[in-house]
C-alpha cells in the first residue's frame, strides 16, 4: 500500500492493526456547543451504576447510523482527491462536531447506550460519531462518562486510549498511549509520547500490546519507516507542567510522577560541522572564521563561545553486510571496504563489523592498514540480515566505549533488507539521535532500474534518513564506479570538520528536542551537521 505524500492522520488502537483508520488532520472548529457540564456528566456516571437497559431503541439506532454514513460520504470524497476537495474539510469538521453534540444529547435524555440497545451497527456508529472528530473540547467533556462506561465494560480500553491521545494532540500535549500517528512525505511519524519509560506500561493497563509490536505492524502494513516525532523543548519562561495542569492521567488513573523532570543548567553544546559546495561535493581553498557561521537553535540566534578549525584523526567504523541477500556483492563490499582502509590518514583508526544473522568485530579500532585488509579479504559469512541490531551493536560496543572525545564516524554497506530481533528501525533512530557520530550510508542497489519494489523503497528510504538525521551522505551503489572519488572524499571530509560550541540561551533542560540549523554566509557553500539534540 502507497501512499500520498499529503499529511494523514493515523489512529492506532488494537483494532486498527489489520485496518487502521486514517483520517485527515484538521483542526476544530468548536464554537459555543457543550457535551455535557460537569454536573451533568456526574448524573450519567451515576445512572452507569444501574443496571442497563437491554431492549432495543430502534429509533436511536436508526438515528445513529445515518449519521455516521453521512459523514462517512463526506470523508470518502474528500479521500479520493484531497487537494481537490480540501475546501470540504471545515463542512465535514462542522458536520461531525453538530452530530457529537446530538450524541450528547441522546445519553443525557437517555443514559449511556449499550450495545443491546443499539445492535452491532448501532453501537458502531455511536463509536465511531464519538471518537472520528477533531472536536477536542467536546470529546473532553466525555471523558469521564467514557472512562465509568469502560471500568462497567460497555466499551473497549482501547477506545479510551485513543481518544485521550488525539484529545492531548489536538490541545498540543503529547500522547500518553501512543496511538496517533501522521503519515509525512511517505514516513509514518508518531506524535510525540508523554513518557516513552512509562508507555508500555499503561498501554498494557488498555488493553494494547507493547509500542514495539504496534511499529512493527505499522511497517508491515504500510511498508514505511516509523519514526518518533521528537517532543519539543519547552520555550524560555514556560513551565510545561503548569501547562498540562488539565492533564488526563488522574481520570485514567495512571501516575506519571516521574515524567518529566526539569533542571535549570547550562551545558556546552559542541557541533562539528562539515563544509560542501551546493552540489554536495568538499571546497578547495576555504579559510572560514567563527563569523562565517549563523548557528540557530530552535530558530533563535546563538552566540559561539568556543571555536576550531584543525585536522584531526577521527575513528571510522566499516560496517558491513554479509547476510544472503548480499551475496552477489560481495566483491563490491570487500574492494569499497579496502578503498576506505587504503585512504585513511595517518592518526585515523579504523574498526570493521561484520553482521549476517550474528555480529562480529573482525577488527578492533586500529591504524594498522594491513592488518585491516588481511581482515576483510578473510571475511567468510553468510546468514540472515540483522540490519538495526547491527547498527545499535556498534555504538554500544564500539562508538560509545572507545571513540569518546574523538570524531567519529559510520560507513554503513548494506541493502537494507532487515531482519533484527532486538530493535526496530524507530528505536535506532533514537540511538542516532542521541549521539554525534556522523553516517555515512551505502545502498547496496540491487539495480539501476527505478522500478524497485517496496523492500528496495524501505532500505533506500532508512538508510538516507539515518545520514541526513546524523549530518552525514547517502549514496546508492551499483558497482565500484559509483563510489569513485568517494573514499578520499569521505575521509578528507571528516578530517577537517570545524567544530563550534555555544552555550544555549534556553537554558531549560526539560529533555526536549532542539532543532538545530547551520547557515554559512557564503551562498555557495553548506554547513552540514546533526540535526538537533535533547537537552537533557
Amino acid at each position: 500500500m502507497r501512499v500520498s505524500t499529503v499529511i494523514k492522520r493515523l489512529r492506532l488502537t488494537t483494532l486498527a492493526f489489520s485496518s487502521a483508520l486514517i483520517v485527515l488532520s484538521a483542526t476544530s472548529v468548536l464554537g459555543q456547543n457543550r457535551c455535557f457540564s460537569d454536573e451533568e456528566a456526574k448524573k450519567v456516571v451515576e445512572l452507569l451504576q444501574s443496571p442497563a437497559a437491554t431492549s432495543e431503541n430502534k429509533k436511536i439506532r436508526k438515528e445513529l447510523v445515518e449519521m455516521r454514513d453521512e459523514v462517512e460520504r463526506f470523508h470518502q470524497k474528500i479521500s479520493k482527491d484531497v487537494e481537490k476537495n480540501r475546501e470540504l474539510i471545515p463542512a465535514e469538521n462542522a458536520l461531525s462536531e453538530k452530530h457529537l453534540v446530538r450524541v450528547c444529547q441522546i445519553i443525557r435524555e437517555n443514559g449511556w447506550l449499550t450495545k443491546d440497545v443499539l445492535k452491532d451497527d448501532g453501537f458502531a456508529a455511536f463509536e465511531y460519531l464519538i471518537s472520528s472528530n477533531r472536536a477536542y473540547a467536546l470529546q473532553r467533556e466525555m471523558l469521564p462518562v467514557l472512562a465509568a462506561a469502560a471500568k462497567k465494560g460497555y466499551i473497549g480500553n482501547p477506545l479510551i486510549a485513543s481518544l485521550v491521545d488525539s484529545i492531548r494532540i489536538g490541545a498540543g500535549f503529547p500522547q500518553i498511549f501512543g496511538t496517533q500517528a501522521a503519515i509525512r512525505n511517505d514516513v509514518i511519524y508518531l506524535f510525540p509520547l508523554l513518557n516513552e519509560n512509562k508507555i508500555d506500561e499503561w498501554r498494557k493497563i488498555y488493553d494494547l500490546p507493547p509500542l514495539t509490536v504496534l511499529i512493527r505492524t505499522m511497517e508491515m502494513r504500510y511498508s514505511l519507516p516509523v519514526l518518533k516525532s521528537q517532543r519539543l523543548s519547552t520555550p524560555p519562561g514556560l513551565s510545561r507542567k503548569s501547562n498540562e495542569k488539565n492533564a488526563d492521567t488522574a481520570i485514567l488513573g495512571i501516575s506519571n510522577d516521574d515524567s518529566e523532570t526539569v533542571k535549570v543548567e547550562t551545558r556546552l553544546v559542541n557541533l562539528n560541522i562539515r563544509i560542501l559546495t551546493q552540489d554536495l561535493k568538499p571546497p578547495t581553498g576555504i579559510n572560514l572564521t567563527k563569523d562565517d557561521f549563523i548557528i540557530l537553535e530552535d530558530g533563535v540566534e546563538q552566540t559561539p563561545v568556543f571555536f576550531s578549525a584543525a585536522d584531526q584523526p577521527f575513528d571510522l567504523v566499516l560496517l558491513l553486510d554479509f547476510s544472503g541477500s548480499t551475496f552477489a556483492k560481495r566483491g563490491l563490499i570487500k574492494k569499497a571496504a579496502e578503498r576506505f582502509v587504503e585512504y585513511a590518514r595517518a592518526g585515523d583508526r579504523i574498526a570493521i563489523v561484520v553482521f549476517t544473522h550474528e555480529i562480529r568485530i573482525i577488527s578492533d579500532l586500529t591504524m594498522d592498514k594491513n592488518e585491516l585488509v588481511q581482515r576483510i579479504k578473510a571475511v567468510d559469512m553468510n546468514g540472515g540480515s540483522r540490519i538495526w541490531d547491527s547498527l545499535r551493536f556498534t555504538y554500544d560496543n564500539i562508538l560509545k566505549k572507545e571513540s569518546a572525545g574523538r570524531r567519529s564516524a559510520v560507513v554503513f554497506m548494506t541493502d537494507g533488507e532487515d531482519g533484527s530481533r532486538d530493535i526496530t528501525f524507530t528505536d535506532l533512530m533514537e540511538t542516532v539521535r542521541h549521539g554525534d557520530t556522523t553516517i555515512f550510508s551505502v545502498w547496496l542497489s540491487p539495480s539501476r532500474s527505478n522500478n524497485v519494489d517496496w523492500q528496495e523503497r524501505y532500505g533506500r528510504q532508512t538508510l538516507s534518513l539515518l545520514a541526513e538525521e546524523s549530518g552525514g551522505q547517502f549514496y546508492a551503489v551499483h558497482d565500484l564506479k559509483d563510489l569513485n572519488g568517494t573514499y578520499e572524499q569521505v575521509i578528507n571530509d571528516l578530517g577537517k570538520v570545524y567544530s563550534i560550541g555555544y552555550e544555549p540561551k534556553n537554558e531549560t533542560r526539560d529533555g526536549g528536542w532542539r532543532n538545530l540549523t547551520v547557515k554559512i554566509k557564503a551562498s555557495n557553500l553548506v554547513g552540514k551537521t546533526r540535526r538537533g539534540y535533547y537537552a537533557n
